[in-house]
C-alpha cells in the first residue's frame, strides 16, 4: 500500500479512543489565561451519561455528559488574578488537572504571514525574547499547521490535512524559545497591554502565511450563500475570485493530489482552527491579512468577504459584539504587479471598519518600508498603535 494511502487508512479506520476517555476542549490547558469578568463555558468529552465535576477558584460545579459523551460546565465570572491556580475535572475514576491558570484578558491573533512573522525575525525581537521569562503573566498559545512555502507536500503532511489533525499547539509560559517562535506583533501588543493595564494577557496565535480570507470563513457560511458556491469542493482551484498566486501555490503543495485538503481551501482554516474556540469569550480579534486577496482588484468582493469574516466569527464564537482590530496593509517599495491593487484593498479595509460596529482599522501605511518584500520587519510600531486602539478593561 503506498505510504500516503496507508496513513490515510490509519486515520480513517484505526480504532477510536476509548469512549470513556475524559478530555477537555482545545482552548483549555495548563498555563492558560481565562477571561476576566465574564462567564466561561468549559467543555469536553467523557463517557456517555457520566457525571463530570469541575473545581476552580472556589467554584465546584457538576454536569452530566450527554448521549454522545459531550459535556459543558460554565464558570461564573471571575475577577482578575495573577496567581496561578489549579483546575480539577473528574469523571468517575478519570481526572484532569490543569495547573498555573491565570485570569485576565485573552486575544485571538490571526491572519497571514505579517501576523505570523516571528519575534526572532523582527527588529529588536531577539533581544526582547531573551527577556521573555520576566513577563510571567503573558501567556502564549501558538497553533501551527502545514507549511505553505514552495514545496510539494509529503505523504505525512497530506494525511494531516484534515480538520482534526491540522493544527497543533498548547498554552505555554513565556520563555526565550516560545517567544522567538511567536508572532512579533502579537507579543509586543500583549506586552504593552499587560504593562498598561496590569492584568494577565493570553495570546492565541492562529495565522498562516499566504492564506486568503476565504480560507478563514466558516464552511457553513460558504455553503449558505450563492455567491460562494464556486469556492466549494475542488472548484476553488479554478475560481477567478481566488488569488491566482494562492491557487498556484496550493497546486504546487498538493502535486497530483488536487482533491486533498489545503490550508488555502475556502473554509478549511476556520474549521481546523477557529471553530475549536466556539463559545470562548475573547476580548478581541487581532486581524492582519489581505496581502493575498489584494492581488485581485475586486473591492466589492473584498468588502463582502471581510464583512462575512467578522459576522461569521462573531456568530460561531458566540459573541455578536466581539471587537475586531484590522491592521491595514503597509506601504512597501518596488513595482511588483502583485501589489498594484494594495491602495484599493486598503480602502476596502477602511470601508469595512467604518461600516461595522466595534471594528477598528489600525493605520500602518506610513509604517512600511522601501523594500518590495511584503514583510516590513519593524513590528513594534505597529504593535504600539494596535495596543493604543484597545481600550482598558
Amino acid at each position: 500500500m503506498p505510504s500516503l494511502f496507508r496513513l490515510l487508512f490509519v486515520l480513517l479506520f484505526a480504532p477510536p479512543a476509548m469512549a470513556g476517555e475524559l478530555a477537555i476542549g482545545r482552548a483549555f490547558g495548563s498555563s492558560m489565561v481565562l477571561p476576566m469578568n465574564r462567564s466561561v463555558p468549559v467543555h469536553g468529552h467523557a463517557a456517555a451519561g457520566s457525571e463530570v465535576s469541575l473545581r476552580f477558584a472556589g467554584q465546584a460545579l457538576r454536569t452530566q455528559a450527554d448521549a454522545r459523551g459531550n459535556w459543558s460546565i460554565t464558570l461564573a465570572a471571575m475577577p482578575v488574578s495573577a496567581s496561578g491556580r489549579e483546575m480539577l475535572i473528574q469523571a468517575g475514576e478519570e481526572r484532569i488537572k490543569l495547573e498555573d491558570i491565570l485570569v485576565g484578558r485573552v486575544f485571538l491573533c490571526s491572519g497571514q504571514s505579517n501576523m505570523d512573522f516571528s519575534l526572532s525575525r523582527a527588529v529588536g525581537g531577539a533581544a526582547a525574547a531573551k527577556e521573555a521569562k520576566n513577563h510571567s503573566t503573558l501567556r502564549l498559545f501558538n497553533l501551527t499547521g502545514a507549511p505553505t512555502d514552495n514545496r510539494a507536500y509529503d505523504a505525512a503532511t497530506l494525511a494531516s490535512l484534515n480538520t482534526r489533525d491540522h493544527f497543533h499547539g498548547q498554552w505555554q509560559r513565556p520563555t526565550e524559545a516560545s517567544a522567538c517562535d511567536f508572532s512579533a506583533i502579537a507579543w509586543w501588543t500583549g506586552l504593552l497591554l499587560q504593562r498598561r493595564d496590569s492584568v494577565p494577557i493570553g495570546l492565541i496565535e492562529n495565522a498562516v502565511g499566504g492564506s486568503p480570507t476565504e480560507a478563514w470563513l466558516p464552511r457553513d457560511l460558504l455553503q449558505s450563500q450563492r455567491e460562494y458556491r464556486g469556492l466549494l469542493g475542488k472548484d476553488w482551484l479554478q475560481s477567478e475570485m481566488m488569488s491566482p498566486w494562492a491557487r498556484a501555490r496550493a497546486k504546487q503543495n498538493l502535486g497530483s493530489h488536487l482533491d486533498a485538503e489545503h490550508p488555502f481551501r475556502p473554509g478549511f482554516l476556520f474549521e481546523s482552527g477557529v471553530r475549536d474556540f466556539s463559545g470562548f469569550p475573547f476580548d478581541g480579534v487581532l486581524w492582519y491579512q489581505g496581502e493575498t486577496n489584494a492581488e485581485l482588484n475586486e473591492p466589492t468582493w473584498h468588502r463582502r468577504v471581510m464583512t462575512d469574516l467578522v459576522s461569521g466569527w462573531r456568530s460561531r464564537l458566540g459573541d455578536k459584539r466581539l471587537p475586531f482590530y484590522i491592521i491595514q496593509l503597509p506601504r512597501i517599495g518596488g513595482k511588483d504587479p502583485l501589489r498594484r491593487y494594495w491602495p484599493e484593498y486598503r480602502k476596502a479595509q477602511a470601508d469595512v471598519a467604518r461600516s461595522l460596529d466595534r471594528v477598528t482599522l489600525i493605520v500602518t501605511e506610513d509604517l512600511g518600508w522601501d523594500s518590495p518584500d511584503v514583510h516590513p520587519p519593524d513590528k513594534l510600531p505597529v504593535a504600539r498603535r494596535l495596543a493604543a486602539a484597545i481600550p482598558p478593561p
